[in-house]
């Protein structure tokens, strides 16, 4: 970001800032602390924190000094789990007081995490619950993105707005669609999710998504019908680039004029120039799913006041505003809960997201579309 622009953001968040301090929680101790935190993620979530939120926190909480301990990539979350393991099994502390990670239901169900709850974390109230369960409550969910329909509005005025009306969209414009395999990324992983979930019986469909019963599959079968039907009239006969980049490309280059993308990746690439301008963002009703960024309380953290505050100090307005911002995702609350301002910017795709399947019935669905779809062309 340079000159102008800079400024401009500079000026945002000493507003969002001013908004943010107004409704801040208590900093959960009167006394200096530190609270280590441990993260994870890729450069430009270390710089999240590094450049904006922490530096937002201490003008709010200045008794609250949060050290930043970065694993880029997550290559040390395993280590901070066997960390965190060994010292409860030593009787010791581990010495962090938060942690962000994809590992925390798995750290809370061994009993590793408090159990957060809006109790003690009263912004939690403002998080979708179903986001929030998602992670066993041993997390709270402050950012977010979401696959969404991207579209070239060159060729298409009026977007479809459900998957019946997407279906139909596709094969009346082939070769003007597609999407990644599943196994390649969450874009392609969440269209076929979709096309699969719309025969699913009621009374069963949430099993889909909180636990694991092979049987259920054959509910599958009119949406593996449906999409090798739609496999003719994909990118050239039947195209599934690799990646949800690949699929970016494609949008890019013009090859396809309609495609199921992550909301922050295609943000980014907007805002960078590496897609068009004519590339517009919505999401279906009912949505494609999401994923969200947690953040946990080891059950033997120094200061679980103090770690407790910033979290709920994180789902306030200000901070919140700076993620989507930084981020081009989504909110960890709900998008009613952010600045109109904000809404308004990112009014196309600002809706709640759907849930993805377990990570047993959603490998199994990878694994039969590769045969079922990918070897029918």
């Amino acid at each position: 970001m340079r000159g102008s622009g800079k400024r401009r953001f500079a000026a945002l968040s000493l507003t969002l800032l001013g908004s943010a301090a107004l409704a801040a929680p208590a900093c959960g101790t009167t006394r200096p602390i530190t609270l280590t935190f441990y993260s994870s993620g890729d450069v430009n979530v270390h710089h999240l924190w590094a450049s904006d939120l922490l530096p937002m926190y201490a003008k709010i909480c200045s008794q609250v000094h949060i050290r930043l301990v970065f694993s880029t990539h997550g290559t040390a979350d395993q280590l901070t789990l066997d960390r965190l393991a060994a010292a409860k099994q030593a009787g010791k502390p581990s010495g962090v007081d938060l942690w962000e990670s994809g590992l925390l239901l798995e750290a809370g169900q061994s009993g590793l995490l408090r159990k957060l709850s809006p109790a003690a974390i009263s912004n939690l109230k403002r998080v979708n619950p179903e986001v929030f369960a998602s992670y066993g409550g041993y997390g709270v969910p402050y950012r977010g993105s979401s696959v969404v329909l991207a579209y070239n509005s060159n060729h298409i005025a009026h977007p479809p707005r459900t998957l019946s009306g997407l279906e139909r969209w596709i094969q009346a414009h082939p070769g003007k669609f597609t999407y990644n395999p599943p196994n390649t990324g969450g874009s392609g992983d969440a269209f076929v999710q979709a096309v699969l979930e719309q025969f699913l019986q009621p009374a069963e469909s949430k099993a889909f998504f909180t636990g694991y019963a092979p049987q259920l599959e054959a509910q599958w079968k009119p949406g593996w019908h449906e999409l090798i039907k739609l496999g003719k009239d994909m990118y050239q006969g039947g195209f599934y680039p690799q990646g949800n980049v690949g699929v970016l490309q494609a949008l890019g280059r013009g090859s396809i004029w309609m495609a199921p993308v992550w909301s922050d990746m295609s943000l980014s690439y907007l805002a960078q120039g590496l897609l068009p301008s004519s590339i517009k963002l919505e999401q279906l009703q009912p949505p494609f799913y999401g994923g969200s960024a947690y953040i946990g309380i080891p059950k033997d953290s120094a200061h679980p006041q103090a770690a407790e505050a910033f979290l709920n100090w994180l789902l306030t307005p200000g901070p919140q505003a700076v993620v989507v911002h930084q981020m081009h995702g989504y909110p960890g609350v709900e998008w009613k809960y952010v600045p109109s301002s904000v809404q308004r910017k990112f009014a196309a795709i600002a809706e709640n997201y759907g849930v993805g399947f377990s990570p047993k019935f959603d490998a199994d669905m990878a694994q039969k579309w590769s045969q079922k779809v990918a070897g029918s062309h």
